[in-house]
């Protein structure tokens, strides 16, 4: 037989995506927390009319989508976690890789994204998206004098104002570029034309200036300004990395 058992590999698979989907309702909805233990595989097993492969697979499911943990031993089980940043990031950088996407077209689309998220943050929680993103810039500041760090750093502060901009949306957007935006600035470092002490110093403190007269204007609730800075801001910095790493693919950055 070409494919035996055929009722029996196409049922329990379908089931389990039902027993998955029904406890990621519950999740996603709040009726079960973070933190808190799934019933036990009995319980399951009652509460779904299912087999206990079905309970265990359909828990793998959960566990592939970052939304429990499962422990093991005498205090083991399954128990809920909120998705960790990872889990979307390594998704969005899988996609990317496999369209072929370009460093061209993050910068290109962290231009069109991230002025838009400044005016929300402007329109909807300036005093809250102003103290966050100040905050930053003194981590910034502080690991200056780190080549890495302060690159780092950077990154996520582009990350931060799409967190703190009141776009749920826009805030998951910006966890899944994160990692591929730090890749692809500490990759263009490399290959820019060396500076001294002096010129990179001056040219990091004017970028971190930059990013406080965005908090000023953020906090000042001035929507148009803060989007028509931050437009030149990214366009700018976007052409200077681009300069090094042109449109290389994004796969590039995970050799």
């Amino acid at each position: 037989m070409l494919f035996p058992n055929e009722s029996e590999s196409i049922r329990v698979p379908k089931a389990a995506e039902l027993v998955a989907n029904r406890i990621r309702r519950a999740i996603v909805t709040g009726h079960l927390k973070d933190g808190q233990s799934l019933p036990s595989e009995s319980r399951l097993m009652e509460e779904f009319q299912v087999s206990r492969p079905t309970v265990r697979e359909g828990i793998r499911v959960l566990e592939s989508l970052g939304l429990v943990k499962v422990g093991r031993g005498a205090r083991g089980g399954a128990r809920v976690t909120r998705p960790d940043s990872g889990v979307v990031a390594s998704a969005a950088a899988m996609a990317l890789q496999t369209r072929g996407a370009t460093i061209a077209d993050l910068f290109e689309a962290r231009a069109l994204i991230e002025p838009r998220a400044a005016r929300l943050a402007a329109q909807r929680r300036p005093k809250a998206a102003a103290s966050a993103l100040r905050a930053h810039i003194e981590l910034e500041l502080s690991v200056i004098d780190d080549f890495v760090a302060v690159t780092r750093a950077i990154a996520e502060f582009h990350t931060l104002l799409m967190e703190e901009c009141g776009n749920e949306t826009l805030a998951v957007f910006g966890t899944a570029l994160k990692n591929l935006f730090e890749r692809a600035m500490l990759a263009a470092q490399s290959g820019i034309q060396p500076l001294d002490d002096t010129e990179r110093m001056a040219s990091l403190r004017y970028g971190l200036r930059s990013h406080g007269k965005l908090a000023d204007l953020i906090e000042a609730g001035d929507a148009d300004a803060a989007e028509a800075h931050w437009q030149v801001h990214v366009t700018r910095a976007g052409r200077v990395w681009l300069k090094s790493v042109g449109a290389t693919e994004v796969i590039d950055l995970f050799r």
